[in-house]
């Protein structure tokens, strides 16, 4: 009996040992519907590989692709109002924490609208002038529009983690005294030939201006989806109109004033109305000023590879996706949170820097937000906080989704190679900077599946149930 009793111990001390000599690979695991969502399960353990899976994914760090920006959402005129306004001091930098600190999904991107969005009390730009007259030497500009709850929510964003967060920030509609109806909405009005030079100022002072606060902005693109007429703050741009505003006017006056500011161009959806718009811009003379183009996903098919299809092309120039908003018109939290992880992977895996989603936060009734944006309430935020109670904040589907990449992966990172199993198990592979590998792995079937995940001579397996959502970090 004792001999047996020594027996079992040992075996017990050399599996611990066994695995303390092996290195550890952290599993976070969602299960849309349930509580689980985004949670740390036990650790699995790299081994000497051995066996045959259906589903084995092979992870090769010595090719490396696209170096990432970041991930995360916007700091809109609604989410700052609903942080500011409707948490407590307490609540608040709990939730700031949860957002943009690393034990929450460690946001590191946020795209800021420059004046009104949709998603906005009311309609505004940093030089409206009485009347909407001229002013030509922008006197009247200033950021004093942000100062009561914008600039103070996105101060705190960045005192959570200093250093973390990129900003790419993108106009709705400039000022209405520089268009043609003088008016903010897209409904009718193009940028007066006579205004490109002024408002290529105002994108100046406005990057300026921001550097003066310590949020510098990372990156511009020239106009929030330039091929739509909104019934809020948008105007339509044509191609030509974008070529000559950036190499004649915006490129230019970046450089003379020595401002590092990247220039992208298009921001709008992957089907462009078969007019390869991005495309077209990066043949012209604009190439030289222009870092690449910007995508957003609402159009029939979500084909990303589209944005394959340009980075071929210009090989030299890079592409992001800066906005796919969610919410019920996608379906139910589990058809959103489905809909969130194909961006989050088909994304990168078609050359993108960056993820973007939407707001940060909206209300109970998809608010604030202009007058007949969103009647039906279909919009989700990262959270919904209440506008009718203090401190009531709920985590939405994109909180997870977004922070199954955000949370580990870090600016810097470079994607590298990983095979993926279209419509299937889904996954995208990236290499910290600290040299930490990270997969994201979306099962996007109703069917558990074993997954082997295998690194050089190394590898691991995992069971990931139905149309769960797991990160491998180790």
């Amino acid at each position: 009996m004792a001999d047996s009793m020594e027996f079992y111990f040992r075996s017990i001390l050399m599996s611990l040992n066994i695995k303390s000599s092996q290195e550890s690979v952290e599993v976070w695991l969602s299960l849309p519907g349930t509580s689980t969502m985004l949670v740390r399960q036990a650790d699995n353990y790299l081994a000497a590989d051995s066996g045959v899976n259906n589903y084995t994914i092979i992870v090769n760090e010595d090719t490396q692709y696209q170096q990432m920006d970041g991930f995360g959402g916007s700091l809109t005129d609604a989410s700052c109002w609903l942080l500011k306004y409707k948490l407590t001091d307490q609540k608040r930098a709990e939730v700031m924490q949860n957002l943009f600190g690393s034990l929450g999904i460690n946001i590191s991107l946020l795209r800021q609208p420059i004046g009104a969005s949709d998603f906005s009390w009311e309609a505004w730009t940093f030089d409206d002038t009485a009347n909407n007259t001229d002013d030509w030497s922008l006197s009247n500009f200033s950021l004093w529009r942000e100062d009561d709850y914008i600039r103070p929510m996105l101060d705190m964003a960045y005192k959570v983690n200093p250093g973390r967060i990129k900003i790419f920030a993108t106009p709705w509609s400039p000022p209405a005294w520089m268009r043609s109806n003088k008016g903010l909405y897209g409904n009718g009005g193009y940028l007066r030939p006579e205004c490109y030079s002024v408002y290529a100022d105002y994108f100046v002072k406005y990057v300026k201006a921001y550097e003066a606060k310590g949020t510098p902005v990372y990156a511009v693109t020239i106009q929030n989806e330039p091929q739509n007429k909104p019934q809020y703050p948008g105007m339509e741009m044509s191609i030509q109109d974008q070529i000559g505003f950036i190499k004649d006017y915006i490129g230019p006056k970046f450089r003379q004033n020595d401002i590092k500011t990247k220039i992208i161009c298009y921001d709008h959806n992957f089907d462009d109305g078969g007019k390869d718009f991005a495309a077209s811009v990066l043949a012209s003379d604009a190439y030289n000023y222009c870092a690449g183009s910007a995508w957003h996903p609402y159009c029939k098919g979500k084909s990303s590879e589209k944005m394959t299809e340009v980075h071929n092309k210009y090989p030299a120039k890079d592409v992001w996706l800066t906005e796919a908003g969610s919410g019920t018109w996608i379906g139910d939290d589990s058809a959103q949170f489905a809909d969130q992880m194909y961006h989050t992977i088909r994304s990168p895996r078609n050359w993108s820097k960056s993820v973007v989603f939407w707001n940060i936060a909206l209300d109970q009734d998809t608010s604030p937000k202009l007058a007949g944006v969103d009647e039906k309430k279909e919009n989700r935020g990262f959270l919904t906080i209440r506008s009718d109670s203090m401190d009531s904040v709920t985590n939405n589907t994109s909180y997870y989704s977004m922070g199954h990449t955000s949370k580990f992966v870090d600016p810097g990172a470079y994607r590298i190679e990983s095979n993926s199993f279209t419509d299937d198990i889904e996954d995208v592979a990236y290499k910290n900077p600290d040299g930490s590998k990270v997969v994201v792995l979306s099962n996007r079937t109703s069917t558990q599946k074993s997954v082997k995940i295998k690194w050089g001579s190394q590898s691991f397996t995992y069971t990931v149930p139905e149309n769960a959502a797991v990160t491998f970090k180790w």
